[in-house]
Parts: C-alpha cells; sequence; structure tokens
C-alpha cells in the first residue's frame, strides 16, 4: 500500500511540474508583442496540455482525499472491534466480534486494490468503470459501519432491489456510499437514533439512488452554495472536516452524474445520486 502511495506522490508532484513548466512556456509565449500561424498553434497545443495538466491534478488531488477518507472508516472501525474484544469478558461475544473484524479486514484489502487501480491512470477519462451491483456495495458499507451501531442504535435500511446495477469506479462507489452514511451517525440528531435509508427509482434523466436520513438537517438557505466546497464546515461537530461532500460531488460529476440535495433543519437530508446512465 505505501509503496502506491508513493507511485501516487510522485505522479502528483511530476504534474505539478509539469503543468508549471507548461505555464512558464505560455507566459514567456505571451510576452510577444506578434504571433504567426506556427505561434498560435503552438499557443492552443500549450493551452491543451495546461488543461489536461489542470484536469490530472485535480483527479489526483481528489485521490489523495479518497485514500485518506476511505481507509479512515476502516481504521476507526477496527479499533472500535479491537477495544471491545479487550473489554468483553463473553467468549462467544468474542468470536462473533472476531468475525466482525475478519469480514472488514477483507473489505479493507479489496477497497486498497480498488483505489491502486486508480493510482496508474494517466487522464480523468481513464477512470476505470466495472458493472457493480449497487446492494453489493451497501452490505459491504453496512458491514463497515455496523460497530458504529453498538453505541449509536444505527438503523441502515436498503430498500434497492437486488437486480440493480451501475457502471461506476468500484472505488468512487464505495467512498461515496460511506460518505452518507457515516455523516448520517456524524451529524445524528441528539433526541433520536440515527437512521440512513437508500432507495432506488428510475426518471427521465436515468437511474436515481436515494439518501435520507433523520440528522440534523442543512439550511440550504443559508449554506446551499457552498455545501459542496472544499473545507465548508455547516455543524459544530469535533470531525467535521469539510471534506466529504467535495469528495462525493467530485467523484459522482467524474463518473458524468450529478448530485442533488433537501433538507430541513432538526429533520434530515435527502441527497439524489443520478446516475449517467
Amino acid at each position: 500500500m505505501f509503496y502506491k502511495l508513493l507511485i501516487l506522490l510522485n505522479l502528483y508532484l511530476q504534474c505539478n511540474d509539469d503543468a508549471e513548466r507548461v505555464n512558464n512556456e505560455y507566459n514567456i509565449m505571451n510576452d510577444t508583442e506578434t504571433y504567426n500561424p506556427s505561434e498560435q498553434e503552438r499557443e492552443s497545443r500549450l493551452i491543451d496540455k495546461i488543461n489536461k495538466a489542470n484536469e490530472l491534478n485535480a483527479m489526483l488531488l481528489n485521490l489523495f482525499y479518497t485514500v485518506s477518507h476511505n481507509l479512515n472508516a476502516y481504521t476507526s472501525n477496527i479499533k472500535m472491534l479491537l477495544d471491545l474484544i479487550d473489554f468483553e469478558e463473553d467468549p462467544a461475544e468474542n468470536r462473533k466480534n472476531l468475525d466482525y473484524l475478519r469480514l472488514v479486514s477483507n473489505d479493507l484489502n479489496k477497497t486498497i486494490t480498488d483505489l491502486s487501480q486508480i493510482v496508474y491512470v494517466q487522464n480523468s477519462s481513464d477512470i476505470i468503470k466495472e458493472k457493480l451491483n449497487l446492494n453489493e456495495f451497501l452490505n459491504k458499507v453496512k458491514n463497515v459501519i455496523d460497530a458504529y451501531s453498538i453505541d449509536d442504535k444505527l438503523r441502515f435500511i436498503n430498500k434497492v432491489p437486488n437486480d440493480v446495477y451501475v457502471n461506476y469506479n468500484p472505488a468512487y462507489l464505495e467512498s461515496i456510499l460511506l460518505n452518507f452514511s457515516t455523516n448520517a451517525i456524524k451529524y445524528a440528531h441528539p433526541e433520536r437514533f440515527p437512521t440512513i435509508e437508500f432507495g432506488y427509482s428510475v426518471d427521465n434523466t436515468g437511474k436515481v439512488l436515494t439518501i435520507t436520513d433523520n440528522g440534523l438537517g442543512i439550511d440550504l438557505e443559508r449554506y446551499g452554495t457552498s455545501l459542496f466546497g472544499l473545507n465548508q464546515t455547516f455543524h459544530q461537530h469535533e470531525n467535521a472536516n469539510g471534506i466529504g461532500l467535495y469528495i462525493t460531488k467530485y467523484q459522482i460529476e467524474a463518473m458524468k452524474g450529478m448530485v442533488s440535495v433537501s433538507s430541513k433543519v432538526g429533520e434530515g437530508t435527502t441527497f439524489k445520486i443520478h446516475f449517467s446512465e
């Protein structure tokens, strides 16, 4: 894993160097007062290179955030399970906890494999897509967050039919579902147990996944325009970092989809993922 991340870091630094070099070439070119046709063609090629370098930079930056965000969910869950095993005296309960731990460990290994595939892409159009069963990924996410429900009594309601498939990047799909699920816990209403419900429909735009929670809600009149911005937070929570929704929107749009939101303060929030197919 660390070797793969070093490769990714090298790619990212190389992209920054390339983008800076191309921008310098373009600035030097702009210092000249006249252009001949060959210079105009060269300028067009340089602008093309700048755009591609910027797109790749954005994708790689997103990947750094995704790696951190996805792995944090697993490590938190593993720590919680290990704490339970340390303090649990009932052997039968510990066997259950060890089964959960093994399940989370296997899922973590698969997640690292999915993330590592993205390391080798050369531009945003090369993001790997696969035909994925939506329920398989929802069940995987449920396994990751099950430990949370021990203390928080989380209700995870899945109303998605078993035969729903989407063409998506596996690491992105997991990251998106994990983010919405952990947010339902993180921003739960203090007067009730957290609930997150997944629904599915098809409208005139295509397949739609609906994700509804009963948490604190968001004041969209106040924060709607900055909801998916980087480093934007809307609740006083010690673990709020303003990264999760930014990552989620980036990944959905990278898959040529879109996300919409409705919310009422004190009642909860509904997100809709509109798939591109």
